[in-house]
């Protein structure tokens, strides 16, 4: 199989522990690039985006966190996003404050380790984004910012009061900040307005590729995704790098106007 080339590779913060024994899964770098089939070379991101179920277990590790940092530091993991504890409507009001605070605890401890943290500011009112303002404006060596655009600030509704709580985050910090965005794409033009970066972390290409479907440019620049079965035995290594370039090449041209080709097809 052939290593899938790249410059930077986001893997879920979750899939590398190893909860039960309280470490990683990996000893070495190249382990953990071969297990992924990913370039050893690139830069690995892992994201604290993901289900409840998933990222509560980091929370109960307790101190063991702090060893599991230092490895991952020891892997070269170019940055972590914290886990995106998450505030709910129907639980009490404390609950939220509860997760609020994890998040800014779980920060603090990859930064003190050395590891490279980017902070998800999780919030549900005004009040909390007042909060996670002074937060960010007081404390300067939060350079980089993480949201999810996929549960409830994914909700067409609620989608343009977590953007404009966002853009006030940059403007109070009296700074430029990057941030690490998941989910609906359609967020990028207006958070690159206020945020010297917006790195978009792309799933679906994965996704397709295990649905066994290839993407196909379309005359207008966008893409369909027809079914590509394979055989049995077949690897998908040729139809994820393919799926992989046309997406990146779609959003940049999408999302960050960007006049680049898209890929050849293969």
């Amino acid at each position: 199989m052939t290593a899938l080339a790249g410059k930077v590779f986001a893997l879920r913060l979750p899939d590398l522990i190893d909860f039960k024994h309280g470490k990683l899964h990996f000893e070495t770098r190249e382990a953990l690039c071969r297990t992924y089939n990913i370039d050893s070379t690139a830069d690995l991101v892992l994201t604290g985006v993901d289900h409840d179920h998933r990222i509560e277990p980091w929370w109960t590790l307790g101190e063991q966190r702090i060893a599991i940092i230092r490895a991952m530091k020891e892997l070269g993991i170019a940055l972590v996003t914290t886990p995106n504890y998450s505030l709910l409507l129907d639980n009490p009001r404390t609950d939220d404050l509860h997760a609020i605070k994890r998040i800014a605890i779980t920060f603090e401890e990859f930064q003190r380790e050395g590891m490279a943290c980017a902070l998800h500011p999780n919030g549900r009112t005004y009040r909390d984004f007042e909060r996670w303002s002074k937060f960010i404006a007081e404390r300067s060596e939060i350079e980089t910012l993480a949201y999810e655009f996929i549960t409830g600030s994914g909700q067409k509704l609620r989608t343009q009061f977590h953007l404009d709580r966002l853009a006030d985050l940059a403007k109070a910090s009296g700074r430029e900040l990057d941030i690490v965005v998941r989910g609906d794409p359609q967020v990028i033009p207006f958070l690159r307005q206020f945020y010297r970066r917006v790195i978009y972390v792309e799933t679906n290409a994965f996704m397709k590729t295990l649905k066994r479907q290839r993407a196909e440019r379309l005359d207008n620049n966008a893409l369909r995704w027809p079914s590509a079965p394979t055989v049995v035995g077949e690897t998908v290594d040729k139809l994820l790098s393919h799926n992989v370039e046309e997406q990146i090449a779609f959003l940049r041209a999408a999302y960050y106007g960007c006049d680049a080709p898209f890929a050849k097809a293969a």
